[in-house]
């Protein structure tokens, strides 16, 4: 259990620095009210495709920002689909978890880069993916016309959509 706690904390240590946390239950707690219910929508908009569960939304998104294939191999194991994670998977893949610590810590940069220069929703200025996030929040409220509230955000799907189809243009394009 001491190693456990241990490749936990060395995962998270990157995560907790970005906003992003797990309670005691394994809920995965995003930063800004976001869930993982509200990250798949947000998802589901961005890149307009519907997927089954959050798992599979984040998976998806963070392949296309360039996740390594063998993070997102590993996060599949020990994530559920509904976006916690599995602590019972942890402890029975952590020699895969541990060898992944480095494909993890680049998860939030990431996520982070895709709000600000992918979507340029989020202020370049925000230094971690809380203050991305929050930032994302609050300029696409502002966009739609609506109150900085996710809910009331992901109420809109067709001008979510409309904030990132500059994006999915160009990724459907490639790079260059």
């Amino acid at each position: 259990m001491k190693l456990l706690n241990r490749l936990i904390s060395k995962v998270m240590g990157t995560f907790v620095a970005q906003g992003v946390s797990i309670d005691d239950d394994g809920r995965l707690l995003l930063p800004d009210g976001l869930t993982p219910d509200r990250v798949q929508r947000f998802i589901e908009l961005c890149v307009g495709t519907d997927f089954d569960c959050p798992r599979d939304a984040m998976h998806d998104l963070f392949g296309r920002v360039g996740v390594s294939a063998r993070g997102l191999a590993i996060l599949n194991q020990i994530i559920h689909e509904d976006g916690d994670v599995d602590m019972a998977a942890i402890a029975h893949h952590w020699r895969e978890a541990a060898s992944a610590v480095p494909d993890f810590h680049e998860i939030p940069t990431r996520f982070r880069d895709f709000l600000v220069h992918d979507l340029k929703l989020a202020d370049p200025a925000s230094k971690s993916l809380e203050e991305a996030v929050s930032s994302t929040r609050r300029n696409a409220a502002k966009s739609l016309g609506c109150q900085p509230d996710w809910d009331q955000i992901l109420d809109l799907p067709e001008g979510v959509s409309e904030l990132a189809a500059e994006w999915r243009l160009r990724s459907a394009n490639g790079p260059g």
